[in-house]
């Protein structure tokens, strides 16, 4: 059964992240394996955006970007270069079209499958012509196998992990955070994923070939196969 839940100083969000935690921590490298690909002066949707850590460096990088989240707590320390919209990812249709959508931090790796599937129509919805999805995955590998005990320390945070445990290809555990001389945790499902099955829901929801980026290849890029106007006209991706 899946479970999110977050504890530590703060206030925590509905999947568990603790807003002060993700307000303080810098921006560690998320993005630098797609950066160079995006075109310059884009405008960018970022989905889950959280509290603009990300959104943040695409902005000083000369993108304009709107990021959601379902947090009004971690919208307001959006910095003021980042247009912020208070919604659910799979509720959102906004009128106007973005160049480049993200979909980061593994949100396609969600246990629920209908939910997986409203995250890709709501890129596919939200794209102009020519417009590029890209969407970050788990390694799968590392779902399979991490266990419990100390996992990481990078940049003055400590990574340990508490509680593991599995149902065939999904992961339960408590991910612990020791940073600025405080302790946070976020207990989650996640869904192991290999590139195939992402290249097939991407397919099911009318994108092409995928192509996939970074030194693990957990970064897909995909763009809509065909012209999706009429469909959006008729609420076909709504």
């Amino acid at each position: 059964m899946s479970k999110f839940s977050g504890s530590g100083p703060g206030e925590q969000t509905n999947d568990g992240c603790s807003v002060e935690f993700y307000r303080r921590l810098p921006y560690l490298g998320e993005l630098d394996e797609i950066m160079g690909l995006l075109p310059a002066h884009s405008s960018v949707m970022e989905l889950g955006c959280g509290s603009g850590r990300l959104a943040a460096r695409l902005a000083a990088a000369g993108h304009r970007v709107v990021g959601v989240d379902d947090s009004a707590a971690m919208l307001s320390h959006l910095p003021p270069t980042v247009s912020g919209v208070h919604a659910s990812i799979e509720a959102i249709a906004l009128p106007q079209r973005f160049d480049v959508v993200l979909l980061p931090s593994h949100l396609i790796n969600h246990p629920d499958a209908d939910l997986r599937s409203a995250f890709v129509r709501c890129a596919a919805r939200h794209l102009v012509a020519g417009g590029v999805f890209y969407l970050k995955r788990h390694d799968p590998s590392w779902l399979r196998t991490v266990q419990t005990g100390f996992l990481a320390e990078r940049d003055g945070v400590r990574y340990a992990a508490e509680g593991v445990s599995r149902q065939g290809n999904l992961l339960t555990m408590t991910l612990v955070y020791q940073a600025f001389g405080e302790r946070w945790t976020q207990s989650f499902t996640a869904q192991a994923l290999e590139a195939e099955a992402i290249e097939a829901l991407l397919a099911e929801q009318g994108f092409g070939k995928v192509q996939w980026h970074g030194e693990k290849g957990l970064w897909a890029e995909a763009r809509l196969a065909h012209d999706t106007s009429q469909e959006r006209a008729r609420g076909g991706y709504a």
